[in-house]
């Protein structure tokens, strides 16, 4: 295969999937990825773990994984142009302005946090209102914590909940204010997110949902959160909004983008022919319904990276779409989801059948046993939808892997039914609680 020259914008987990794509499709070809960061690459995820004392944040930093023989990091760089003609990206570093040339671009750049317009927000911004994107955004909060007693969390999904949980193992006093009606909108049905309230309620973290925060106030730093019509006392606002793709910069080179990111096929090619994009700045699809929607998992990103650096490197591969499969992890406890919810499969048209069933970890013989809630989502003629779990933190995982993966094989519930789980007391139950929604599942099924 024909050696390439490649570049890659962006240092992050849809790079390294890319990267190390081209590696194994085109040993030979020459990869340069420009990343703005003065340093390689770090773990988000783990940013709440390092907060809460289980890590130390500099252990969150680490090498870029996929570097290959004939790779080329430019740290403490910005892409400032992109000439598609040209076929060259220009950057601006520590040595001053210079370009790039490409055979192929692929385009990692990510998102942006979001700054909802609040009153009197600005004046706190970068002191005593944070947001929580970067790991210098976790470092600089964490270094402060001796200084606050108070903590409002603004936005309920898993950033804002994993950080609430977090804080609040710091001694902290935390309350999360969510616009919705309820934590991990858009992820999780009403009736296990109620589960994970009741979780956090019993730790000791104040959940306001279905409120708006109207004010922040204070003399000379932030003392006071107006939530509806009522102002709390707070020393610190954290900000997890959601974010925004990084993409706006891009128009100008004759990217199209819209407000979910990049535009791109199922190839990761965007309109501009040999220029791919990846990760967290592109539109994708979701795998059950076909619709366009955005990713902003590390799973879906590896994927789509890998995808866009197999064809930059004249390889073909294609993007399957996303079951937006996530999991957060609160202390021994965990809440997760794959596929569609309740709510997202009745909009996609399909007439439900729902089972929700509870069960142990283990025997509740055996010490140690904990308890996990599993929920399933079929259609009537028992095609699997969407799962759902909350319990101990490695059963959730467990499940979670065994729904997206008949999931991703378009699996039934026959198929589920005739599979077998692995059970040894002292790891499982039997009957496990995912059998046990299957089976009460399989008997409202059409035949």
């Amino acid at each position: 295969m024909a050696k390439k020259k490649i570049v890659i914008i962006g240092m992050g987990t849809a790079s390294a999937g890319a990267s190390a794509a081209v590696n194994h499709t085109s040993p030979g070809s020459e990869v340069s990825i420009i990343e703005k960061r003065g340093y390689e690459m770090y773990s988000a995820c783990g940013m709440p773990f390092a907060f809460e004392g289980r890590l130390d944040f500099e252990s969150l930093k680490h090498e870029f994984p996929a570097r290959g023989p004939k790779t080329k990091l430019y740290l403490d760089t910005k892409a400032v142009h992109i000439d598609t003609d040209k076929k060259e990206v220009g950057i601006e570093g520590p040595k001053g302005r210079s370009a790039l040339p490409y055979d192929a671009l692929i385009i990692t750049t990510g998102a942006k946090p979001v700054v909802p317009n609040i009153a009197n927000l600005d004046g706190c911004l970068g002191e005593y209102a944070h947001t929580l994107y970067t790991w210098e955004d976790a470092f600089r909060l964490y270094q402060a914590k001796d200084t606050i007693r108070r903590a409002t969390v603004i936005g309920a999904g898993a950033v804002g909940v994993e950080f609430a949980y977090a804080m609040r193992k710091q001694g902290l006093e935390v309350m999360i204010v969510e616009i919705m009606d309820q934590v991990f909108p858009g992820a999780l049905d009403q009736d296990m997110a109620r589960h994970v309230q009741e979780y956090l309620d019993a730790h000791g973290i104040t959940v306001l949902a279905n409120a708006m925060v109207k004010e922040v106030g204070g003399e000379t730093r932030l003392e006071g959160i107006t939530v509806s019509e009522k102002t709390y006392a707070t020393d610190l606002a954290i900000l997890a909004c959601g974010t925004v793709p990084d993409v706006e910069w891009l128009r100008d080179f004759g990217i199209s983008v819209n407000k979910n990111g990049i535009i791109t096929s199922k190839t990761m090619m965007t309109n501009v022919r040999g220029v791919y994009a990846a990760g967290d700045c592109v539109e994708t699809f979701h795998a059950i319904t076909g619709r366009r929607c955005r990713s902003m998992l590390a799973v879906p990103a590896m994927s789509q990276g890998r995808v866009a650096g197999i064809n930059a490197a004249g390889g073909r591969a294609v993007y399957g779409g996303t079951l937006n499969t996530s999991i957060s992890v609160l202390g021994e406890h965990a809440i997760g989801s794959t596929g569609l919810t309740t709510e997202q499969a009745r909009q996609d048209g399909h007439e439900l059948v729902i089972q929700k069933a509870k069960g142990f970890t283990m025997p509740s013989w055996h010490t140690g046993h904990g308890e996990l809630i599993v929920k399933l989502i079929a259609d009537k003629k028992g095609r699997l939808l969407g799962g759902q779990a909350f319990g101990e933190k490695r059963a959730v995982k467990n499940r979670l892997d065994i729904v997206s993966a008949y999931l991703s094989a378009k699996g039934t519930l026959t198929h589920m039914i005739r599979g077998e789980l692995a059970y040894c007391p002292d790891i499982a139950d039997i009957p496990d609680p995912l059998t046990t929604a299957v089976e009460f599942m399989m008997r409202r099924v059409r035949r």
